[in-house]
């Protein structure tokens, strides 16, 4: 048994997929901020973001690729199916925020 299947075995649950959803979300949230506008404070960002509706579609929508990225390999390449459909529950969720944050 190699150490990918040990690690599903471990990992294939929803409560993992969401917990992991919610954590990439956050953790692409702050790499695309530090990357982007690092040059900015939170709140300077948080102004920024509702005055410019390009900049918070940017900030918004990178934050949900990382879970984009892991969906591929949970889904495709490892056959986690119970954490897949944690992680797709998340993403549907914060996919709608993004997108009722968009429209407003």
């Amino acid at each position: 048994m190699g150490a990918m299947d040990k690690l599903g075995k471990k990992l294939d649950s929803r409560l993992m997929g969401v917990v992991f959803g919610i954590a990439l979300t956050i953790i692409g949230f702050v790499v695309f901020w530090q990357w982007k506008y690092s040059d900015r404070s939170f709140s300077q960002l948080y102004t920024l973001i509702s005055a410019s509706e390009n900049h918070r579609n940017d900030l918004l929508v990178f934050s949900l690729i990382p879970n984009l990225l892991l969906f591929y390999f949970t889904n495709f390449q490892w056959r986690w199916d119970r954490f897949t459909t944690g992680l797709v529950g998340v993403t549907i969720i914060l996919t709608v925020v993004v997108a009722a944050l968009i429209l407003l």
